[in-house]
């Protein structure tokens, strides 16, 4: 089962990698932008014009895009669920770092120099030099805001992919056979390890976003966090009282599939943050 995780800036011709590994490969690629949770999930008219426009017409949007993406705007839990039903190529900046622990799945980063980004959209959009590199200024500024609030990172840095494919000197074709080539690789091979880490990250996604909308949201003094290690959850951080305690302990018990909990957590009187 292949997972592909994919950033690319605009202007790179990343659209095009993608739809021809997905073609090649016969897997899904599904496109997203990372939200917090379906309460602030945005429409798909938020998207600009410019977007539309080099994303395809607006049929070709829907009918690239998989049914649960919901307008191209998903929770980390959604992610999460798609990438372990596998055969798929998630493209948007926030799958790369969600999914980065667990050693199937690759990750990506299709870039280009300015120049090529700036002419790619020049060529696209019938616009002049100035307006080009604006609207791939607005882009770039974007994406680095939101990734660093979502994950204290910087998303171009190399480090955070398993592979860079610079499109200065290579086709979208080239680019899938490099691809395909990698998922080929043993080392991106699905493994009983691989789906129960994938599933773990999955559960963990799950208690950590109803410990902050039932927990954290009502009260910034409580600080609870938890991590999953083969089915097994651990609770740590500050709770402001017993209640949020135990509280946070029935969360984790309504979770299907958990084997057991350990409760870290302290619960400091007065605790004022």
């Amino acid at each position: 089962m292949s997972i592909i995780v994919m950033t690319r800036e605009m202007g790179t011709l990343g659209k095009e990698v993608a739809r021809e590994f997905g073609r090649r490969k016969g897997v899904s690629v599904v496109h997203h932008e990372l939200v917090e949770s379906t309460d602030v999930r945005r429409p798909g008219d938020d998207e600009s014009e410019v977007y539309r426009y080099l994303e395809g017409s607006e049929q070709e949007l829907n009918k690239w895009r998989n049914n649960r993406t919901r307008g191209g705007y998903l929770t980390p839990e959604e992610v999460l669920k798609i990438g372990l039903e596998g055969d798929v190529l998630i493209r948007g900046w926030g799958a790369t770092k969600l999914l980065k622990s667990i050693p199937n799945v690759l990750s990506v980063r299709v870039c280009a120099p300015m120049e090529f980004r700036v002419r790619t959209i020049m060529e696209r959009l019938g616009v002049g030099q100035q307006e080009a590199s604006r609207e791939i200024a607005k882009s770039d500024a974007a994406h680095g805001r939101a990734f660093f609030r979502f994950f204290d990172d910087d998303w171009r840095d190399p480090l955070n992919y398993d592979m860079v494919l610079n499109m200065a000197h290579m086709s979208p074709e080239t680019c899938a056979d490099i691809l395909c080539d990698a998922v080929a690789n043993p080392a991106f091979a699905e493994t009983d390890d691989t789906r129960k880490r994938l599933a773990d990250e999955l559960m963990q996604s799950r208690i950590a976003m109803a410990l902050n909308s039932q927990i954290q949201s009502k009260d910034r003094r409580n600080r609870i966090y938890v991590s999953v290690n083969d089915g097994r959850a651990r609770l740590y951080g500050l709770a402001a009282d017993k209640r949020a305690l135990s509280l946070a302990e029935e969360i984790v018990a309504a979770q299907s599939g958990v084997l057991g909990v350990q409760n870290d957590i302290a619960v400091v009187n007065g605790f004022s943050g």
